[in-house]
């Protein structure tokens, strides 16, 4: 028993020598909260430094809490950040909120337990006063030890302390996987990580901008590999899957892959083998996802200039069918990815694209008289000074589907073609479900190209993927669009929430969640309000990114009952802690352009009773 523990103390030691030593930067980290936000220390920039104290439902010092809540009374008003962390010792968000009830201080979750180590934590009583500039720890130990408040003190006086540290008493925190991955494998550890969550588009004609596709190249990253971990940049589109309905394609490391990659890269990287599994993977020779497509849509190629803005663009396509079929999924291939931004794909039947005055005016027929002689006379007023502004319909109208708009119109068998945003280019129904597509039918295209500092010519395709002849499937795909035009988000505004809800209008089993925001969107949920009153949540992204539109899917369709609402609460940082934010001084309002915003949730659901019965 002896031995174990001194093997254990052993590896923690020589873990730590690799990071949280005197004057060393330890690096940048982001974990979620006992609340469900997302905690990135870079945001916190603005601020002097960071205390953070460990917390455990069991062993935490009332003492240390009480003077952590003494150094918040003093010192958050002069830019200091605290929060407590809990370094693994509990994942259950509910029972730690419980715990600190009435500390009303955010409890970051360390599930993997890797911030802590990072930082140098070994006893609960220990704190660390943390740079969110420099990414430095200034001070570590018990948060009644003078020196703490010594560092804070110099840190808001303009200097650089260098790191006291205090030795603390309380518990040991105890790391449950250092022992063990003290000696990994790249063989039999770390390559197969790679392969299952890197690889697709990190090789060699993938999206992303650099190879994983040997160990000397794995070594290479290693540093850049441990930042994107550590500060959950990568891989894209995570998700908070400890709340929520499960998801068919969340991206997410689990815990241990990002213990074994951390744990691997701060022992140096090394390599164990000759066999490298990364160079005997084989990629498929098609850029089809869904195999070769039945009809390949090749849409004019595009000029796109080096810099400035350039305008949406709606291109005719015609698909050149001569007879009806029906479609079972679609995909879209970017010629350059680095400019095409998205494309909205509408089918227009051969009888021509949906009279949308006729659609707006039979929505307005069904309004109570006051309200729809008001709006009436609003659209004439604009129409005649020339400022209609579709925007201000819409929002006149809350409770209209902005989907029968940018979908194409009301015909229930109408086939959906896919459109394009980053992570989001394949669109396949389940078996037994598919859309028509007449013949005589085009696609029509609304485009949209951002610059990237080199001139170049956009050559995007369409892939259709047809159900065998004489199938036609029994049931058809449904959704809707929220979506709020009333959009004003005040200057240097970090959390701007809004809220919009979309009801089901029937019996419906609903399939993928798919949040929409620009540049300054920070996150979204979406949770399905019952006709009884009861919620339940669907899915939180609480780092919301503007360069990955991905649709959730559901890894099990649920089933709602009519009237169902699926609110979606979301916020803006328009912030100067929003680097990605253009003009973080001025007010915000609705446009199409990314310098602008859209708050929206695209939602894919079908309706359980599909015999034409109401």
């Amino acid at each position: 028993m002896k031995n174990s523990k001194l093997v254990v103390l052993t590896a923690i030691a020589a873990l730590f020598s690799n990071l949280a030593v005197a004057g060393e930067r330890v690096g940048d980290f982001a974990l979620i909260d006992n609340a469900g936000a997302f905690q990135h220390m870079a945001w916190y920039d603005d601020h002097g430094a960071i205390v953070i104290l460990p917390q455990s439902n069991d062993a935490s010092d009332p003492a240390a809490l009480s003077g952590l809540q003494n150094l918040r009374d003093i010192y958050e008003s002069q830019g200091v950040a605290f929060f407590l962390i809990n370094p693994g010792l509990q994942t259950d968000r509910a029972a730690v909120t419980q715990a600190v009830a009435g500390q009303d201080l955010p409890v970051l979750m360390d599930d993997a337990q890797l911030v802590s180590e990072m930082l140098g934590l070994t006893r609960l009583d220990e704190a660390v006063v943390y740079s969110p500039k420099t990414f430095e720890v200034l001070y570590r130990g018990p948060v009644q030890a003078a020196s703490l408040e010594k560092t804070l003190q110099q840190v808001l006086n303009g200097e650089s302390p260098a790191l006291q540290t205090v030795a603390g008493s309380g518990p040991a925190i105890e790391y449950r996987t250092v022992a063990a991955h003290s000696n990994l494998s790249y063989e039999k550890d770390i390559a197969p990580i790679i392969a299952e969550n890197c690889a697709q588009c990190h090789r060699e004609g993938g999206i992303a901008p650099f190879a994983m596709d040997s160990n000397l190249a794995v070594q290479g990253w290693s540093p850049m590999i441990r930042e994107v971990v550590m500060t959950k940049r990568m891989p894209p589109g995570q998700i908070d899957n400890k709340v929520g309905k499960r998801i068919k394609n969340e991206m997410n490391l689990s815990d241990e892959e990002m213990q074994k990659l951390v744990h691997w890269i701060n022992t140096g990287s090394k390599v164990d083998s000759k066999n490298d599994p990364l160079t005997a993977l084989v990629w498929p020779d098609t850029k089809w996802s869904l195999g070769e497509p039945d009809l390949i849509v090749k849409i004019p190629p595009q000029s796109i200039p080096a810099t400035g803005v350039v305008d949406y663009m709606n291109i005719p396509v015609d698909l050149g069918l001569d007879k009806d079929v029906w479609i079972r999924g679609s995909e879209v291939v970017p010629g350059d990815s680095a400019v095409l931004h998205h494309i909205i794909t509408t089918v227009v039947p051969p009888e021509g694209p949906p009279n949308f005055q006729k659609i707006l005016m039979d929505i307005m027929a069904t309004l109570p008289p006051e309200k729809a002689q008001a709006l009436r006379a609003k659209i004439f007023s604009a129409g005649a000074a020339g400022n209609l502004n579709i925007a201000d319909i819409f929002a006149e109208l809350p409770e209209v589907d902005l989907g029968v708009f940018i979908g194409g119109g009301t015909d229930p068998d109408m086939a959906d073609v896919a459109g394009y945003a980053p992570g989001n280019a394949v669109s396949l129904n389940p078996p037994g479900v598919g859309g028509l597509l007449k013949a005589g039918s085009s696609l029509n295209l609304q485009m949209h190209y951002t610059t990237s500092g080199k001139e170049t010519v956009d050559a995007t395709e369409i892939g259709i993927y047809f159900y065998d002849d004489g199938v036609v499937p029994e049931e058809r795909m449904s959704g809707g669009v929220g979506n709020d035009f009333s959009i004003r988000i005040p200057p240097q505004a970090k959390d701007h929430e809004m809220q919009i809800a979309t009801t089901i209008p029937k019996d419906a089993e609903i399939y993928s969640l798919m949040p929409h925001m620009h540049f300054r969107g920070k996150r979204m949920s979406f949770v399905a309000k019952y006709p009884d009153g009861s919620e339940e949540m669907l899915l939180s992204v609480p780092a919301y990114s503007f360069n990955w539109q991905l649709k959730h899917e559901l890894a099990e369709p649920l089933h709602v009952p009519a009237g169902t609402q699926i609110i979606a609460t979301g916020a803006y940082d328009n912030s100067s802690q929003n680097h990605f934010s253009p003009d973080p001084n001025s007010e915000v309002r609705w446009g199409e352009q990314s310098w602008e915003e859209m708050f929206m949730g695209f939602y894919q659901w079908k309706y359980t009773d599909q015999t034409g019965s109401d």
